[in-house]
């Protein structure tokens, strides 16, 4: 059987907890690492319809990008929306796994999944992690960077974007005028790399956050899209999907179908 511990170890050895942000929480938030699992659930956030869901499907683990715990708790009685998940959870014998900055700052993780779905070529990370952004030889950092394929519009690209996530709509500065070859991205909260991305030469910089002052002091000489937090980390469960469906070929995991994009538009 495979054990909380066996997917606990694949997550990790693809993205070390050492990578996460010191403010992180990632890693197994809830659960005993010997119990063996019948099948594990992939969401951004664990909410009470999630647990419900895996509950339906005899589920005993949820794997999320965000993860539930994210301060300190000092008692679990049900007065909000996190202790009313882990009552739940505690209740149902399921295992809480967060993969968080740990997995925005591998290569093949949130922004490389960005970038593969842009078709992004020759691609670097935006900002590399400490130690010259290698830990036990492997590169980590934050964003990425790439050229697309061929030259094209900002409008273009714009279009590209908002078909590629899924938006409902985009936030973006003034056009520059400029077409649009290299492209810098981070996916979620990361309009604090804008400066790295003018630095690396590109042409536009996408994230899922963006503050109002940023769009005309920062977002000058560079095309910068606020795509939406859900819509850049979107394809993160597909990441993980991906890692332990080739791992364990005939073991149950999906991607959670009550998830939906917790922000709406008019």
């Amino acid at each position: 059987m495979i054990t909380v511990n066996d997917i606990c170890r694949l997550l990790e050895d693809f993205a070390p907890l050492s990578y996460q942000e010191t403010y992180d929480n990632a890693g197994l938030i809830l659960g005993l690492r010997d119990v063996d699992v019948t099948g594990v659930l992939i969401c951004l956030d664990v909410t009470e319809a999630v647990i419900d869901e895996a509950i339906d499907l005899k589920f005993n683990m949820i794997v999320s990008h965000h993860p539930l715990i994210f301060k300190g708790i000092k008692s679990i009685t049900g007065k909000n929306h996190i202790e009313n998940c882990l009552v739940k959870a505690i209740k149902n014998d399921i295992a809480i796994y967060a993969g968080h900055t740990n997995v925005d700052s591998v290569r093949h993780g949130v922004n490389g999944k960005m970038a593969e779905k842009l078709g992004l070529q020759n691609c670097r990370i935006l900002v590399p992690g400490a130690a010259s952004g290698n830990i036990d030889g492997k590169e980590y950092g934050l964003g990425m960077v790439g050229d697309l394929p061929s030259a094209e519009s900002e409008k273009a690209f714009l279009n590209r974007v908002k078909n590629t996530f899924c938006c409902e709509r985009l936030r973006y500065s003034e056009p520059t005028g400029k077409l649009i070859c290299k492209v810098a991205v981070c996916g979620g909260s990361g309009s604090e790399f804008i400066e790295q991305a003018k630095a690396a030469g590109a042409d536009v910089f996408l994230t899922g956050e963006a503050r109002y002052h940023d769009f005309f002091t920062k977002g000058q000489n560079i095309l910068m899209i606020d795509a939406g937090h859900y819509e850049t980390e979107q394809f993160t469960k597909e990441v993980f999907l991906d890692l332990i469906s080739k791992k364990f070929p005939t073991f149950a995991v999906r991607i959670s179908g009550s998830e939906k994009n917790p922000v709406y538009y008019l």
